[in-house]
């Protein structure tokens, strides 16, 4: 039989069997360490998950705002290639609207004239609303009427007034003027489009 005898002071094994021995704040202590610990770890880990997320929502943005600026480089060239073509087709209504549409009178009158009418003259007032003048000579009444008539359905003219008409008794014809006003030439309708 063997016996072992112990020969430490009795404070020293009093503290010693503390250690050992259970200890509700040591415990407690224990916990809030390993939790401290824990939550710390969690905590690190989050960060960087959430740092490695915001880098490629930096990225994936970045590529966005390299694309936006493409796009918006491209959208300037063409908003430059439109606005000059704007201003060809500004300066091209503004010839034409400056123009006097010569052609569409002519037909008109060519379109609409009976045989035995006689045009004498032909004049432009310019202004506001600007106005051809014509004076001519037809066999009846009938004739200047349905001329008159003729010219407001060719969609040259806005109105066409007679201010004047007389039976020449030399000749015996019906002398006459009429005020054309003009449209825009931009308002001109073809004879097809009636």
């Amino acid at each position: 039989m063997k016996m072992q005898f112990d020969l430490r002071p009795a404070d020293l094994i009093k503290r010693e069997s503390k250690k050992r021995s259970f200890n509700l704040t040591r415990l407690l202590v224990m916990l809030l360490l390993l939790l401290f610990l824990g939550s710390t770890g969690f905590y690190l880990a989050a960060a960087t998950l959430s740092l490695l997320a915001l880098r490629d929502s930096v990225e994936y943005k970045q590529s966005e705002v390299n694309r936006m600026e493409t796009s918006k480089t491209a959208l300037e060239a063409e908003i430059r290639r439109l606005q000059q073509r704007e201003k060809v087709f500004t300066e091209t209504l503004k010839i034409m609207q400056d123009d006097l549409p010569t052609l569409e009178i002519f037909e008109a009158l060519e379109t609409c004239t009976e045989p035995g009418m006689r045009i004498s003259d032909l004049r432009y007032a310019a202004g506001a609303s600007p106005t051809v003048i014509l004076n001519a000579a037809a066999d009846t009444d009938e004739q200047t009427t349905l001329f008159r008539i003729g010219l407001e359905n060719s969609g040259v003219f806005s109105r066409v007034t007679m201010p004047t008409s007389k039976l020449d008794e030399r000749t015996r014809k019906v002398q006459f003027t009429l005020n054309l006003t003009l449209l825009p030439i931009g308002q001109i309708k073809t004879p097809g489009a009636r």
